[in-house]
């Protein structure tokens, strides 16, 4: 009986060793880190503050790659097809990792099967903005002006499509939807009054409303803003369907090995436990979203039917 035991605990050290020694190596390149979304985002914007902890945390560069189009398909195609070796890293979102199932026909990659879950990153609360000079300055008027005249809505990745659709249904107005490559772009033209209306993460435009280029009727988070605790919620505007936010979080191809998913998202709990990446991301208008990779697994899978029903709920249609 010795021999078998022996033999048994032997293969299970062998199984056991790889994983360890992976982790103590583990990194000893650079690693890259893929955002959906163009500079100037939000997403990019937390990215580089948190990539430069990790830095310092793994010993290796994180250098970031804006892959921007396809509200995010782009990004997400290119990690999935990545090898699972820890060294190329998907900063996803929502519009990735939950509404684009919903709205894309035949998404050229599955959030939950091509994707190792490692770790929760940020909340993100979204705001109704207008251009300054719209004839309107609460939500009522904003509703009333677009029922005389149609709107011309910036979209700059899925959530912000739900969310206009969200308001056209409960609403019972009319958008005319101008879609752009990410948020940086739609804002950009709402701030030069090309388009009426936008909804936009605070990081990015809080400068744009706090020097009165653009006005703020109203935020889709459940709670009104920090930052502008003058804006009412949606729901306190009379449109409590119309309540959203958008979340990050990190990303391995399918396949990486659990010792690698395990440090990293031990580093990355570290990095938002950090005071100085707490104030930032206060600063930049977000909040923490501390999870482990079962949990963050658990939670797409509830985004995902989450962002079906709203996108149900606003009839929008699929891609």
């Amino acid at each position: 009986m010795r021999n078998p035991l022996r033999r048994m605990l032997a293969a299970l050290l062998l199984g056991v060793l790889p994983l360890c020694t992976l982790a103590q190596v583990y990194p000893d390149r650079p690693i890259k880190l893929i955002l959906p979304f163009p500079a100037g985002s939000a997403t990019d914007g937390i990215a580089r503050v948190i990539a430069e902890d990790l830095r310092k945390g793994l010993g290796q560069p994180v250098v970031i790659e804006n892959q921007a189009g396809a509200d995010g398909n782009i990004a997400a195609q290119n990690v999935k097809r990545a090898a699972p070796d820890g060294y190329t890293l998907f900063m996803s979102t929502n519009s990735a990792h939950g509404v684009n199932k919903s709205l894309y026909a035949n998404l050229p990659y599955d959030p939950e099967r091509d994707f190792e879950p490692v770790a929760g990153l940020i909340r993100i609360p979204l705001m109704l903005l207008v251009r300054k000079n719209f004839p309107a300055d609460d939500v009522a008027a904003f509703v009333r002006q677009a029922k005389q005249t149609p709107l011309s809505f910036g979209t700059g990745n899925t959530s912000s499509q739900v969310a206009a659709a969200l308001l056209r249904s409960a609403a019972g107005i009319d958008i005319t939807v101008v879609p752009y490559r990410g948020t940086p772009q739609a804002l950009a033209d709402l701030v030069g009054g090309q388009i009426d209306a936008a909804v936009v993460d605070p990081y990015s435009s809080m400068g744009f409303i706090t020097n009165g280029q653009l006005k703020a009727l109203a935020v889709t988070d459940s709670v009104r803003h920090p930052l502008q605790p003058q804006v009412p919620t949606m729901a306190q505007a009379g449109y409590k369907e119309v309540e959203l936010a958008s979340w990050a979080a990190l990303f391995a191809p399918a396949k990486t090995s659990p010792a690698v998913i395990e440090r990293l998202q031990q580093e990355v709990a570290r990095s938002l436990a950090k005071p100085e990446v707490k104030d930032a991301v206060q600063r930049m208008a977000m909040t923490t979203m501390v999870m482990t990779p079962e949990q963050l697994r658990t939670f797409v899978h509830s985004e995902i039917e989450r962002w079906s029903r709203l996108a149900k709920l606003a009839n929008v249609p699929k891609k």
